[in-house]
């Protein structure tokens, strides 16, 4: 007998020992005896339709699409604000380096079509969910293991260098990329910043290096916050590294995968899920 959409979200959740799904997470359309999934990074109407078309028992994503996911969104940056308060930012602070960020993930849910993916789904009838911070904060631990497993006299290139053994990076078509600083700059204290949301961009960084950390972890970060943080931080030994977005995701998300197949469940990965589950 298969697994319910409720027991596959907790089966998510129980890789970080979390109880409740928080808001990025939601099963938009529930089903029982789900025996395969197609699990990928982004799962929308065309791959719902594939799904349904293939006769997989569920389309499961990670990134949410719809309903409280989006709508509710901005409730999941509270996780932000308490790493940067764990590594010594004053609440207030940290507050303030987030203040714009849940305004636009606010204003974007509001006028998002949060009901077009889900609305597919039900249409087919075809069980759907996502699971985002979870997977998030399984793989935030997995980069935090990799930076406490290193010298205390470690550089920002040996960080690196030691990010990009993890499977699903050394994989990728991304690589790992200083964005901020130089491969000798001294490793120092590191804040791993993933499993928040999204990333929290130049305001978070700034937080961050005005408070005692000397290198910020981001998956994924814009062009115009990279060239802020360079011009106000390139020449004061302070460090951003950047995974990748995808193959980072991807570590979280291949932990779900082969959590799901232990239960028996049958999956195939598409959309960057699965990059590196060979290695």
């Amino acid at each position: 007998m298969g697994l319910s959409t409720e027991e596959i979200m907790q089966i998510s959740l129980d890789l970080v020992d979390w109880d409740e799904p928080p808001a990025d997470s939601t099963v938009y359309v529930p089903g029982e005896d789900i025996e395969s999934a197609l699990v990928g990074i982004d799962l929308e109407s065309p791959e719902i339709q594939l799904a349904h078309d293939r006769g997989y028992d569920l389309a499961l994503a990670h990134h949410p699409t719809g309903m409280s996911a989006r709508l509710d969104f901005p409730e999941v940056l509270d996780t932000q604000v308490e790493f940067m308060t764990d590594h010594g930012v004053p609440e207030s602070v940290a507050e303030e380096a987030v203040a714009d960020l849940r305004s636009r993930m606010d204003h974007g849910g509001h006028s998002s079509n949060y009901r077009h993916d889900p609305s597919v789904a039900e249409l087919l009838d075809q069980p759907y969910l996502n699971t985002h911070l979870a997977p998030d904060e399984y793989g935030r631990r997995v980069f935090r293991e990799v930076a406490d497993g290193l010298a205390d006299d470690a550089t920002a290139g040996e960080f690196v260098d030691a990010l990009s053994d993890i499977p699903e990076l050394h994989a990728a078509e991304t690589d790992v990329r200083l964005r901020v600083g130089d491969p000798d700059n001294d490793l120092g204290e590191v804040a791993v910043h993933h499993a928040g949301g999204t990333n929290g961009g130049a305001s978070v960084a700034r937080a961050y290096f005005e408070h005692g950390v000397d290198t910020v972890l981001y998956i994924h970060v814009g062009a115009g916050d990279t060239a802020d943080l360079r011009e106000e931080f390139g020449d004061t030994g302070k460090t951003l590294v950047v995974t990748g977005h995808i193959a980072s995701d991807a570590i979280g998300m291949n932990a779900v995968v082969d959590a799901l197949e232990e239960r028996g469940v049958e999956c195939d990965t598409i959309s960057g899920c699965g990059i590196g589950r060979d290695e």
